[in-house]
This record gives structure tokens, C-alpha cells and sequence, in this order.
């Protein structure tokens, strides 16, 4: 007989310190985690917000980059190498002069293939970056996948959206101050069950300086926990994350078969139900 054919994909997270100032420090050591990532089997790679200059709002007009530009033609080379997809928050400067805090699809064939900015900001956000408008999802050969930032975990639109488009997995680009840690790991689980998906939370961690406060950490990746239950069998309350990090850097993963996910939501989703 031969071999059953594989269907799980890997899917994986980085949780990384960016320092404010160091551009090309951040970038070889996102470079680094990336590779490690990569070599350990992962085919899709979520990295936090601002990966190349931390939240450095203050100096975005210095620092935000544009999309497409080098910083996701870095991305595409790393991606086309590796064969990987990859996702990864960046400050952009738009062509008509706004700023925004973008997370990007980049693929190993035709590299940048997804973009999102965020919409939802906070007061002091506003005085320098621009809101996006929308809630794209972007078709990759692991399945459907929507794009969300940290901030946006606070209001459930994002999660809708997702959900009325029937998106597999969401990736959260995430650079969260420390002090909101314990409301962002509740809403995390309450957004993965609003959407129904594989939910990718990849955060930020270290200091910032500047604003004198750290950021959270808590890299992880969860699922809607009636799904978890019956993917593990095992049916214990309190256990509804494939895995999670501390406030160190490194990488979790997880492999997953979304074809079998997608039979069970066949049958248990609340999506028929929902309002349009």
C-alpha cells in the first residue's frame, strides 16, 4: 500500500523584540526567527507588528516604509527561498502621504499578495496614522486567510467579517502594552469563536523606551474550544490553546488539517445562523 497522503499544514509564530532605532538589527534577527521557523516545517509564518521599527508612531513620517517597497521585497526573497507564506505587521507610508500600520501577505511565487491596515486605532494613534477601511482575506494553498492587529481585538466587526467570509485562519499581528495583557488573552479566545478559524495570535515583546511601557507577549495560536474539544477528545475546560509562549521570544506551532476542520464546521457552525 502506499503512503497516506499528508494533509496537515504547519503553521507557526513567531514572538520577537524590535527595538525602536534599529532597523537593520530587527530585520536580521526577524530574518533569523524566520529561517528557524522554516527549518522546522513551517509553511505559513505569522510575525508580530512593526517588525522593522517596533511602534516608533511618534517618527513615522522617518520610519514607515512603502508597501510594495524594499521592506516586503525582503519578505518575498526570504519567502521564495524558504517556500514559505509569510505574515508580517510594517508602518507604511501610502503614496498620498498617510501613514498606516499594515500587516502583509508575502508568497514564495508571487510575493506580495495581501494587505490590510488597520482599522480600528486608539485616541493617540490617530494624531499620526491613518485608519484602513476594510477586512480583507486572501487565498492561500493552506485555506482562507484574514488579517487582524492587535488593537482590533477590542471590537468584535473584525471577527464578523471574517466569519461572513469563511476564512480559515486569522493571523493577528499584535504589539499590545503589558498592562492589557490579561483583557487582550480573553478577547483572543472570544474572537477565535466569533470567527469559527484557526486563530494566529503573534505578538510583540521587550520595551518601549519612549513610551515607557512593555508589551505583552503571549504569542499563541487557539481555536473556537468546541472544535478543540472534539479535535483533541479530550473535553477539558481551560485547555482551548494549541500552544502559547510566555514573554520570551521564540516560536510555536501547530499542525493542522483544514480540510478536516472544515468538515467539522460543516456541521457545527453557527455561520447559516449569523446575521449578514
Amino acid at each position: 500500500m502506499g503512503e497516506a497522503a499528508v494533509t496537515e499544514q504547519r503553521i507557526a509564530a513567531v514572538q520577537l523584540e524590535s527595538r525602536i532605532g534599529r532597523k537593520a538589527a530587527n530585520k536580521r534577527r526577524a530574518e533569523k526567527a524566520i529561517r528557524r521557523a522554516a527549518g522546522e516545517g513551517a509553511k505559513l509564518i505569522c510575525l508580530p507588528e512593526a517588525i522593522l521599527t517596533s511602534g516608533d508612531i511618534l517618527e513615522v513620517s522617518s520610519v514607515a516604509s512603502a508597501i510594495p517597497g524594499p521592506d516586503t521585497e525582503w519578505l518575498h526573497g526570504l519567502a521564495r527561498e524558504l517556500d514559505i507564506h509569510l505574515v508580517a505587521g510594517l508602518l507604511e507610508r501610502a503614496d498620498g502621504g498617510e501613514f498606516y500600520s499594515t500587516s502583509v501577505i508575502v508568497a514564495p511565487v508571487d510575493g506580495l499578495v495581501g494587505v490590510y491596515r488597520r482599522v480600528h486605532l486608539h485616541e493617540l494613534e490617530r494624531r499620526y496614522i491613518s485608519a484602513g477601511e476594510s477586512y480583507p482575506h486572501f487565498d492561500l494553498p493552506m485555506g482562507r486567510v484574514g488579517l487582524m492587529q492587535g488593537y482590533d481585538l477590542n471590537f468584535s466587526d473584525c471577527a464578523a467579517a471574517h466569519l461572513r467570509a469563511d476564512v480559515d485562519i486569522i493571523v493577528c499581528s499584535a504589539l499590545i502594552p503589558a498592562t492589557y495583557a490579561y483583557v487582550a488573552e480573553a478577547r483572543i479566545l472570544v474572537r477565535a469563536m466569533d470567527a469559527e478559524c484557526l486563530f494566529v495570535f503573534a505578538s510583540g515583546v521587550g520595551t518601549n523606551l519612549y513610551a515607557g511601557f512593555s508589551y505583552m507577549g503571549r504569542t499563541q495560536i487557539v481555536a473556537d474550544p468546541l472544535y478543540l474539544d472534539w479535535e483533541r477528545c479530550d473535553f477539558m475546560d481551560g485547555e482551548e490553546r494549541f500552544a502559547v509562549l510566555d514573554e520570551e521570544e521564540g516560536t510555536v506551532h501547530v499542525d493542522i488539517d483544514f480540510e478536516r476542520m472544515r468538515r467539522y464546521y460543516s456541521k457545527a457552525s453557527l455561520r447559516t445562523d449569523a446575521p449578514l
